[in-house]
């Protein structure tokens, strides 16, 4: 008589598993568990389709190969009390695999700001969870406790004091704390990723409200325009930005070089610098009035000048906005966001905003339409009372 399953699995302390791959192969890797902690180990040994007599011969040898393992680490915990031996990739701390994600980012040609993300986003965990958290040791819980100190998380940057994180920049850090816990499993550093576990419910508190989304009405941009201001590089290159939809970014890299001509039209044909697409657009007459005058500038000399500092440039662009008499809490982004509205405004269509804008998928651009509509039902009440 068979002995029960039940007393295999108290006395079994390694499974071997396997987890679909590419092609129809399935890689292997053991299922440890022991005093109430799992842990795993990726093989690099394959499962091959078996489509004929051959492979179903690999795959036997295979299994072979995969049950001496199983077999040592099993060894392994029962001449060590009962407990495994730490394998290299179980233990490796979190803020390590940001440093190794960066690392592979990097090779793969990412930008300097998507860098800067991996580095901020590492340095938020530090501080969440310390540096001495395992990779291995992140699940559903800790990625609902990441989720929740993002989103009370104070922007240190900011030039008021105690500003609290925008949804928009806590959602960004989490996509790229998901992207890299991607990557682990990708790499077999980790089984699965907890994140994919969590509910709508659960990132709730990373969605941001649409109506944050600030934007200058036409009336507020011809006051701007209007408005003499002492820093007159900073105005030429706002007022550029609202009349092309360019991200700061994108303004302080342009160069002479960027600007062509087509059937004797300007254009500007750069690289854009969060999505290192290739982007090009015709200037409106409106945008080319703001560019200053070349002169003997060479064409890698830089069109505009723009404060790096975030604090002085936040201060200038409120200062100016004030003198023209304007209340909004202006940022330099909101030119982007005045562009986009300002189009849809007069006329073009969502597709054609997208393009102009750089966006990878119209239902980026879609926020911009609702900005509109709403727009179009405040006017309708307009008229309420006027003929009480």
């Amino acid at each position: 008589m068979a002995r029960p399953k039940k007393e295999i699995r108290e006395t079994s302390f390694v499974s071997i598993r396997s987890k679909q791959r590419a092609k129809g192969r399935r890689v292997l890797y053991l299922d440890m568990y022991r005093d109430g902690k799992r842990s795993y180990e990726f093989l690099k040994l394959y499962l091959v389709a078996e489509k004929d007599e051959a492979a179903k011969i690999l795959n036997a040898n295979t299994m072979q190969e995969a049950m001496a393992i199983r077999n040592q680490r099993e060894n392994e915990i029962m001449s060590n009390g009962g407990v495994l031996k730490s394998r290299t990739k179980q233990k490796l701390l979190l803020c390590k695999w940001m440093e190794i994600y960066a690392q592979i980012k990097e090779k793969n040609g990412q930008s300097n700001r998507r860098a800067l993300s991996v580095a901020t986003v590492r340095q938020h965990l530090i501080d969440f969870a310390g540096d001495k958290t395992r990779l291995a040791d992140i699940d559903k819980a800790f990625c609902k406790r990441f989720i929740a100190y993002l989103a009370g998380l104070t922007n240190k940057k900011s030039t008021v004091a105690h500003r609290p994180l925008t949804a928009v920049s806590a959602k960004a850090y989490f996509h790229v704390f998901t992207s890299a816990l991607n990557r682990a499993v990708q790499e077999e550093y980790i089984l699965s990723n907890p994140v994919s576990l969590l509910t709508d419910e659960d990132k709730q508190p990373l969605k941001a409200e649409q109506s944050t989304r600030a934007y200058l009405e036409i009336d507020e941009l011809r006051k701007l325009i209007a408005t003499d201001y002492r820093n007159d590089k900073l105005k030429r290159a706002f007022l550029f930005a609202c009349f092309t939809g360019l991200r700061i970014s994108d303004i302080n890299n342009l160069t002479w070089e960027n600007i062509t001509t087509k059937n004797g039209q300007p254009y500007i044909s750069t690289t854009i610098q969060k999505t290192q697409r290739h982007f090009e657009t015709k200037i409106s007459n409106e945008a080319l009035r703001w560019m200053p005058d070349r002169g003997k500038a060479n064409a890698k000399d830089h069109i505009f000048h723009v404060p790096h500092d975030r604090s002085t440039l936040g201060r200038q662009l409120r200062e100016w906005a004030k003198e023209a008499g304007i209340t909004k809490d202006i940022c330099f982004h909101m030119s982007r966001h005045t562009f986009a509205t300002m189009e849809l405004t007069l006329g073009a269509d969502l597709f054609t905003v997208s393009k102009l804008l750089g966006h990878k998928n119209i239902s980026i651009t879609q926020v911009y339409a609702d900005i509109i509509d709403k727009k179009k039902e405040d006017a309708v009440d307009l008229t309420n009372g006027l003929f009480d």
